[in-house]
């Protein structure tokens, strides 16, 4: 029946939610959905907390998986395998017309899951949200050219199982474009979006205080995974450069793991002028983005992923240093300072730059928050989302 409201069963391999960019990608989808005729539930691992007002479904716990940051781990493939059957067992039970399949791992589990039940023509949808090959290179768990290969044919091969795909960046739509040979009109860019919290004028000075910041100094803050794949050895050798040049800075890298950072830290005699707050809830983000005096994005191209930290960066109205790369440009445009290398030393140069003329920063700050007010909407989104699912369940 037209009326009976639309059935999507999300799958998150991933111990979802876990406060980091993947996960609060998938958790604004499913956010962004509410307000329309959308049963929404997804289906994930045993760990991580249930965001409130969504659906969630859990895999059987795993003795010994405790790894909630970003990266390979050896009890995800066990933790798949009951993904699974989990995803098997609520749609026999759920009929769903849409599975929605985030990451590759998440997509190969749809196809299975829709092969089984084959006579039920269910839409398989896959969220795109980088290069597999690219982000096991990047995170370093490839370190050689055959596995790599190897890898990359499976994405190949995963590439060609779903209906439809929604793409986080338009690097990550070129890659489905250019290297799989996928269809354009099988892909839409779903950009992520920001919620309307962190667009909300900041008093700083209140906020330092919170957070126990110094009121005197400029801080410059960072947020999102702390690990190789997210360029944070550039960002290291960036805050070495400038607080061993500068006493009037301040460094606050919200995310976690700590451990490498924190050696970092003690190794150079920073623990002074170095914040590591650990894991935030994303609830309590915008309060920690309001501190900033510049916001940094040190990640690099190579895996293709977009970027959810720009867009809480410019929603925060907080002025950007990052690398000059495609997927920046995209989001930033004119309202970046661009890394004239791609280096820990670029990386301070544009820090630098963006300190060296507060007026122009806040310029470029603030017309990136209107240009992101203006286009990256939950609104948006479920609209873009609802139409997709409609159209690949025979609604239209």
């Amino acid at each position: 029946m037209e009326s009976e409201p639309l059935r999507v069963l999300h799958i998150a391999p991933t111990p979802f939610f876990a406060d980091r960019g993947c996960h609060i990608r998938i958790r604004n989808e499913l956010e962004a959905l509410q307000p329309y005729p959308v049963q929404a539930l997804v289906c994930t691992y045993h760990l991580g907390r249930d965001p409130g007002g969504l659906e969630v479904r859990r895999i059987w716990r795993i003795p010994g998986y405790r790894k909630l940051d970003a990266g390979y781990s050896p009890f995800r493939f066990p933790a798949d395998i009951l993904l699974f059957f989990l995803v098997l067992r609520t749609c026999w039970r759920q009929r769903p017309h849409v599975l929605h399949g985030h990451l590759h791992e998440g997509a190969l589990i749809g196809w299975a899951v829709r092969t089984c039940l084959f006579w039920r023509r269910t839409a398989l949808v896959m969220d795109m949200q980088g290069s597999l090959s690219g982000e096991l290179v990047s995170y370093g768990t490839l370190n050689s050219r055959l596995l790599t290969r190897v890898v990359g044919l499976v994405e190949g091969l995963i590439c060609r199982l779903p209906d439809f795909f929604f793409c986080s960046s338009r690097e990550s739509r070129n890659t489905l474009l250019r290297r799989f040979r996928v269809a354009p009109e099988k892909t839409a860019l779903l950009q992520d979006v920001v919620p309307g919290e962190f667009f909300a004028s900041a008093d700083s000075r209140a906020l330092r205080r919170h957070h126990d910041l110094p009121l005197e100094k400029k801080i410059i803050i960072y947020t999102g995974s702390l690990l190789p794949g997210k360029g944070v050895a550039h960002l290291l050798e960036a805050m070495r450069i400038l607080l061993e040049a500068r006493d009037d800075l301040f460094f606050v890298l919200v995310g976690y793991p700590v451990d490498e950072a924190r050696a970092f830290v003690g190794r150079y005699g920073l623990a002074d002028r170095v914040r590591l707050p650990g894991q935030v809830a994303y609830g309590d983000l915008a309060a920690w983005l309001g501190t900033g005096d510049v916001a940094v994005e040190p990640k690099e191209d190579d895996s293709g992923e977009a970027s959810g930290k720009l867009l809480h960066y410019l929603a925060a109205g907080l002025p950007v240093a990052c690398f000059d790369t495609a997927n920046n440009r995209s989001f930033l445009g004119e309202c970046g300072f661009y890394a004239s290398s791609m280096d820990g030393a670029g990386l301070a140069r544009a820090i630098s730059a963006a300190l060296a003329d507060p007026a122009l920063a806040r310029r470029r700050g603030e017309a990136g928050r209107e240009q992101v007010r203006g286009t990256y909407s939950m609104e948006a989104v479920g609209k873009t989302l609802l139409a997709s699912y409609r159209r690949l369940a025979g609604r239209r």
